[in-house]
């Protein structure tokens, strides 16, 4: 049985989302968000990031985070371009 996002305990709400999200634009280390992102997967992004990884894309958690709250109803489209924005900007500063 596949455990969905709004099930878990791993993203409490919308304000824990954020946290998780804004952590790693600072840190821009997205490996916390491996076990929660693990958890919210559904059988259906399993086969869209097995299809990724046959292309060669290499994934983004942070992107698939934001996706998965979107998708949860935890964070706006808004808050999902805003916060993928600043982590953009974040890893362009940080290579400057």
């Amino acid at each position: 049985m596949t455990v969905t996002l709004l099930e878990s305990p791993l993203v409490a709400d919308r304000a824990h989302a954020l946290r998780l999200a804004k952590q790693v634009i600072k840190t821009l280390d997205q490996k916390p968000l491996e076990p929660i992102i693990a958890a919210m997967l559904t059988e259906g992004h399993k086969a869209a990031l097995s299809a990724m990884a046959v292309s060669r894309d290499e994934p983004n958690l942070l992107e698939q985070f934001l996706v998965l709250c979107e998708e949860a109803s935890l964070l706006s489209g808004e808050d999902c371009d805003q916060l993928g924005d600043a982590y953009v900007d974040a890893r362009r500063a940080r290579a400057a």
